[in-house]
């Protein structure tokens, strides 16, 4: 027998399937175990997973069927009544079965028990922590009997399960307490169930489907003797001590089994045969009497011969019943009535034993003469035919379930409507019992043409008075589509008594064969290979794995090249196992691996340009599967090769075109790729490291990145879809490719947390040809905690988040346009990214500016839909990028922006929209960049030095003239004090006149100076700037306007303080009221 498996869909919450594990070959074979399985055929609904308060789950069956006809106040009455139903308490004992004989491993009480008798529904609720366990485990369920004062005697590893199965006994002297209307007037019945699991563990699901097997047989009496009334009946000869748990061999496995020696009686069962001992039932008349005999378990009686040779074990001391009654209301008389099968005249009696969980009928038709005087008379008369004629009714109440009745005969089937799947099954078992005298018979009334008897024959039968089993033969029901059924009808008669038994097949999957890739997606079309490498024309193509599950008993297996179409060619041992074109070879295992590499598309390798086998390639594995009666039919998987465009842009790759590096923390959009229509079948977290219960993943109701979004969605391809040749029709991807742009909300930032999202997409390559052929793709986002640094060696002053912010079309008429938000929500967006994240003050905004090129350079203006920069900044004039800081005399109610194109600064409204990134603190120890030189002949703003520092990318570098080039210098002085009255040709002579590498500063040489503090400036929230000391020295704060070397238009930049705020534009050279003030390169 194989459990039930299925994977959890996980938090419906936002569409998500979250997996912590990956998935591998090994559960590929569970699942396919789970597929094939033939001895479980039935659905498991899914419950959510247990919490580690209550533990694991457990539900539990009482299996019962009625007759008709119930006493008001026993044990056996319906809804709440039901009491020889109940379960009280729950004992759970635990056994490693990898050991043999097993071996006991804990024992548990069960909390939460649950059970509502009230709707008749005979099942148990409950819950149990259980210890993990690393091999296979029985779990035995004990129910209404507590353990607790016998389990100190049970050692852990060593107590045989065996040894405490024997150790459960019940006793109950006296009549068995049946009062089911009072609370005290009944005792719940000791029951048994077990259920044996590969492992326990702390998260597994549910225990479910084990079913419970009372320890007691249950007597009830019937009167249909017109002349005869009862009066009491009497019990005899019973057992007062029983086993809880059905007979079991030396290594502790419950027997099953219809024989005698399946009955599991203690040696000292203490037998009670004294007179005086034996037990009183009231009945009212011919009222049924129900539910209020219940007894151990006992053997058949035995016929030793002559009454001298009768003994202990012998028909004397036999339990029976003793009737008491009379005829037509005359003198009351004693009858003993054993337990025997009815006979015809002339056969040898056969005695029954009384089993566990049997449920007896002792039904009284006729009195033919008066009975014995007294009870001791009645008891010694087991060697004279009774004149009390009786039929005996019996049955195993967990193997008939629907019983039907004509007040003298039953017919009793195990199920009444049998639900099976497509698979073949030629020996399904049906449980029947009658006691019609005759037996029973069946025969298939509809649905002859697929359903049949195990043997053949046109109709099955079986005798009276015995477990017996219907064999139905259900063959393959070989139809593609899922869901549909065929129906048929199984007619059972036993004398006058008939019964319907409802046969029903249904389709779970599509046909008798399933092709499944290597993470358990269903192949409906074959394989799907790229036509050439995407990470390079000379490189191989990836292999591919299909494995092959078939529930047939073998399949022949070759290979078969298109008409018409180019043939795929196979890689130097592409094909594992081997197969051929002219010869077919036989598999018999039901899984079946194959592993398929193609070659890709090469000049020179017999394909023409633009011609046959360029573009589509395709060959077919055939299948020709057999069942036990030899050919079934054929299956054909295609092998598919084609032009494949499936990959993100801009991201880089890791190790290949299906592995991206990106980043936590911040919205963005992950612009896909592709020529093929596309679902997002499934999304799991792999590898997580450093969580901080944000995952990979955070649950936004704008994100795309869920299971279900698809390109026919109207959010893709309508509102994303960014090509500028969009022609409206990515809802259905023909014989093009389109990029379309997915939300992604990634979980917090945190340092050194990382993972993996692995997303599985569902692809369906559209042809011109009007086909359709199904391929699963999986992209993996290696998601990191990084940051953006101008340094490439040594210690920044901040980070920068490498990313921009965008919106979801990112093409539009005129230009790119990125993300804008007013201060508030740009300020709240950087919060979000997590541990610190902030807008930038005007000292980083402006050194941003500086190093702008090592922090991203420019995000690119203009149409560039496939070849952004998604690190960089926008350089064009519909928008700022925002500041925290504000001049204190305009006000909170404004902040500082910058212009990154050219450097414009602004002072602007909150309220208005701006560009904006995020940055962060860094508090790591070591030297920062840039740093201060303080001299009597100036300050020496250092951005590299001998040990690290600014990316040289952002530097003077040698033979660079800052005439020309707006950089910086990696080392430059600042003259202590300023000049006026010059124009910009005169500032600059001036400068250079002094000799030793002075100079005017270029535009960012200033605006590095001044982000670091050197004017007379002084913002709210400004920064490091407006703590960085630079007098003490002779330095003089920074006043004014001030001339740059560098030009724009032929003006040339005029940057500093200009009326207590931030001033810089370009100036006409002539101007003399700039001032100036040199800086030298320091070598």
């Amino acid at each position: 027998m194989v459990d039930n498996i299925l994977f959890k869909k996980g938090n419906e919450y936002m569409k998500y399937r979250i997996s912590r594990f990956k998935k591998n070959y090994l559960l590929l074979i569970l699942m396919a175990a789970i597929w094939l399985a033939g001895c479980v055929q039935e659905e498991f609904s899914i419950a959510p997973p247990p919490t580690t308060e209550n533990g694991i789950r457990f539900t539990l069956t009482v299996p019962d069927v009625g007759i008709p006809s119930v006493s008001s106040r026993t044990m056996s009455g319906v809804g709440a009544a039901k009491k020889e139903d109940e379960v009280k308490t729950v004992d759970i004992l635990v056994f490693d079965t990898s050991k043999s004989p097993s071996v006991f491993l804990e024992w548990v009480e069960g909390t939460g028990v649950t059970q509502d008798l009230a709707n008749n529904i005979s099942t148990v609720d409950f819950s149990a922590i259980l210890s993990p366990t690393v091999s296979s485990a029985c779990i035995a369920i004990v129910a209404n009997k507590q353990l607790g004062s016998i389990v100190s005697g049970f050692v852990k590893g060593t107590t045989s399960k065996a040894e405490v199965l024997k150790a459960i006994t019940h006793t109950s002297t006296g009549e068995w307490p049946a009062d089911g209307l009072t609370p005290d007037g009944y005792a719940p019945i000791p029951m048994y169930g077990e259920k044996e699991v590969t492992k326990l563990g702390p998260s597994m699901e549910p225990i479910t489907g084990i079913s419970m097997t009372r320890m007691l047989a249950r007597i009830d009496i019937r009167n249909s003797a017109s002349n005869f009334t009862v009066e009491e009946v009497y019990l005899a000869n019973y057992n007062t001590t029983g086993y809880v748990a059905p007979a079991w061999d030396a290594n502790g496995q419950i027997i099953v089994s219809a024989a005698d020696d399946a009955l599991n009686i203690p040696a000292n069962s203490g037998k009670q045969t004294q007179e005086s001992l034996i037990l009183s039932y009231s009945v009212d008349g011919n009222t049924p009497y129900d539910g209020e005999i219940y007894t151990f378990e006992a053997p058949a009686a035995v016929d030793a011969g002559s009454a001298s040779q009768d003994g202990a074990a012998s028909r004397k001391e036999a339990v029976c019943l003793i009737v008491k009654g009379n005829i037509d209301n005359g003198e009351s008389t004693f009858y003993r009535v054993d337990f025997t099968k009815t006979g015809e005249v002339g056969e040898q009696v056969e005695y029954l034993p009384l089993k566990r969980n049997y449920k007896y009928i002792v039904s009284i038709t006729k009195a033919l003469g008066a009975g014995y005087e007294s009870i001791g008379d009645a008891l010694n008369s087991y060697t004279v035919m009774s004149n009390l004629k009786i039929r005996l009714i019996h049955y195993n109440r967990d193997k008939v379930k629907d019983v039907v009745y004509n007040g003298q005969y039953m017919l009793g089937v195990g199920e009444s409507e049998v639900g099976v799947t497509q698979y073949q099954n030629n020996s399904y078992a049906i449980d029947i019992f009658t006691d019609s005298p005759d037996g029973w018979k069946a025969s298939i009334t509809e649905g002859s043409d697929w359903l049949g008897f195990s043997d053949g024959a046109a109709t099955a039968s079986g005798i009276a008075n015995d477990d017996t089993q219907l064999m139905l033969r259900i063959p393959y029901f070989n139809n593609g589509t899922i869901g549909i059924t065929r129906t048929a009808t199984v007619t059972l008669t036993a004398g006058r008594l008939t019964h319907e038994i409802k046969v029903i097949q249904e389709v779970i999957d599509p046909g008798i064969i399933k092709f499944v890739d290597a993470y358990g997606n269903v192949l409906e079309n074959g394989l799907f290979f790229p036509i050439r490498n995407p990470d390079g024309d000379d490189l191989p193509i990836e292999p591919q794995t299909v494995y092959v599950m078939f529930s047939m008993d073998k399949i022949n297996v070759y290979l078969q090249e298109t008409v018409n179409e180019g043939t795929v060619q196979y890689a130097a041992g592409g094909l594992i196992p081997e197969l051929e074109r002219d010869n077919s070879k036989t598999f018999r295992d039901r899984v079946q691996a194959f592993t398929v590499q193609l070659n890709p598309r090469r000049v020179g390798d017999g394909s023409t340009v633009n011609g046959t086998g360029w573009w589509w390639r395709q060959d077919y594995m055939k299948f020709n599967l057999f069942d036990k009666e030899g050919y079934f039919t054929q299956v054909q998987f295609p092998i598919n090769q084609g032009e494949l465009e499936f990959s993100i842009r801009f991201y880089p790759t890791t190790t290949n075109s299906r592995t991206y590096k990106m980043y936590l923390g911040a919205e963005q959009y992950v612009q896909l790729f592709v020529n093929s229509n596309w679902e997002i079948m499934e999304i799991e977290e792999l590898d997580i490291v450093g969580d901080d219960g944000t995952g990979l993943i955070r649950p936004d109701a704008d994100n795309d990145i869920i299971v279900g979004t698809k390109n026919a969605d109207a959010k893709m391809y309508q509102q994303s879809v960014v090509s500028a040749n969009d022609d409206g029709k990515g809802n259905d991807i023909v014989n093009r490719g389109y990029d379309f742009r997915l939300k992604l909300h990634p979980g917090k930032w945190k340092e050194g947390k990382s993972g993996t999202i692995r997303i599985t997409f569902r692809n369906v390559m559209h042809t011109v040809s009007d086909s359709y052929y199904p391929f699963y793709r999986t992209i993996d986002l290696q998601m990191v905690s990084e940051v953006k640094s101008y340094t490439s060696v040594g210690q920044p002053l901040f980070y920068l988040y490498p990313l921009r912010f965008d919106n979801r079309k990112y093409y539009t008429e005129d230009a790119s346009r990125g993300r804008q938000a007013n201060a508030t929500d740009a300020e709240t967006i950087c919060k979000n990214i997590g541990d610190g994240w902030r807008l930038p003050t005007a000292s980083e905004l402006l050194m941003s500016y500086v190093y702008e090129n090592a922090l991203g350079g420019n995000a690119l203006d203009g149409s560039y839909y496939n070849s952004q920069n998604i690190y960089g900044w926008y350089h064009n004039w519909t928008g700022n990028y925002w500041s925290s800081s504000y001049y204190t005399a305009a006000g909170s109610a404004t902040r500082f922006s910058l212009e990154l194109s050219t450097g414009f600064p602004y002072s602007e409204s909150v309220s208005d929209n701006k560009y904006f990134r995020c940055v962060r603190d860094n508090s790591k120890s070591g030297t920062k960049y840039p740093y201060l030189i303080k001299s009597t002949e100036g300050v020496t703003v250092v951005s590299r030095d001998a040990n690290g520092g600014a990316d040289s990318s952002v530097l003077l570098s040698s033979g660079e003239s800052p005439a020309t080039t707006n950089k910086v210098a990696p080392k430059f002085q600042i003259e202590n004090t300023s000049s006026t009255g010059k124009t910009w040709e005169q500032a600059r002579d001036i400068c250079a006149g002094k000799g030793n590498n002075w100079r005017l500063p270029t535009q960012r040489e200033m605006y590095l100076a001044l982000s670091l503090g050197a004017s007379v400036l002084s913002n709210n929230n400004q920064g490091f700037g407006s703590s960085t000391t630079w007098t003490g020295n002779g330095f003089q704060e920074i006043s004014g306007v001030h001339w740059t070397l560098t030009d724009r238009d032929g003006n040339y930049w005029l940057v500093g303080e200009n009326s207590a705020v931030f001033g810089a534009w370009p100036q006409g050279g002539a101007a003399t009221w700039a001032r100036y003030r040199c800086v030298r390169t320091v070598e």
